[in-house]
């Protein structure tokens, strides 16, 4: 009996054995991994990330420069002020929606492409806004009034761009006027001749710029 017991106490202590170092290899095999795993993504984390700076939209704008002739034109006008030279793009917005109101009313339909005049009297900056008719209204508007552009030499610029950057297109008359030994007469006008609520792109709109020379 007692050289059973002696027995069944060394096979228990065997199997106890044999199940833990189960345990050690398994643990070792798990700690293999972790620390292969860990060194192949340490050079990743020293990689800093590429980050490539924005591309800036091409600048499509073309100007061309040409001395003219102005014609004839009726326009029907309207005119605003403002102190404050960021106000008058809206200004000339309310001015041509008016003018568009009145062409309806009198069941009117201009002859020719929208302009405006800007100028500056005293710390108030000017902005008259006119569409081209063939006649003169039937009966007179209030806050209307007529400008006649008379038949006189000129000089154009064609300005396709955004309207944001026509100062380019008055820089570029200026030079012009300089390299051709020419002076501007009176104030210059723009005349709008792609239509910003119909073209898509209006990053290549048209906008031609005139002044009379001498």
């Amino acid at each position: 009996m007692k050289v059973y017991v002696l027995a069944l106490a060394i096979l228990l202590f065997s199997s106890c054995e044999n199940f833990n170092f189960g345990s050690k290899d398994k643990d070792k095999d798990t700690t293999s991994d972790t620390t292969s795993s860990s060194t192949s993504s340490s050079p990743a984390a020293d990689t800093k990330p590429v980050t490539e700076e924005p591309k800036s939209a091409p600048d499509e704008t073309v100007i061309n420069v040409e001395p003219t002739l102005v014609r004839p034109q009726l326009f029907l006008m309207m005119k605003d002020f403002s102190d404050n030279p960021g106000s008058i793009k809206t200004k000339q917005d309310v001015l041509f929606n008016n003018l568009d109101f009145l062409l309806v009313k009198n069941q009117l339909i201009p002859v020719g492409a929208p302009a405006a005049w800007h100028s500056q009297q005293a710390n108030l900056y000017v902005v008259e806004a006119g569409v081209p008719l063939d006649k003169k209204l039937s009966k007179e508007e209030p806050g209307t009034f007529y400008r006649q552009t008379k038949r006189t030499k000129a000089v154009v610029v064609h300005f396709f761009g955004r309207r944001s950057l026509l100062p380019r297109a008055y820089k570029a008359m200026e030079e012009w006027l300089k390299d051709n030994h020419q002076t501007a007469v009176g104030v210059p006008w723009e005349v709008y001749e792609s239509d910003h609520k119909v073209v898509k792109d209006n990053d290549f709109l048209q906008t031609d710029v005139y002044s009379e020379t001498k």
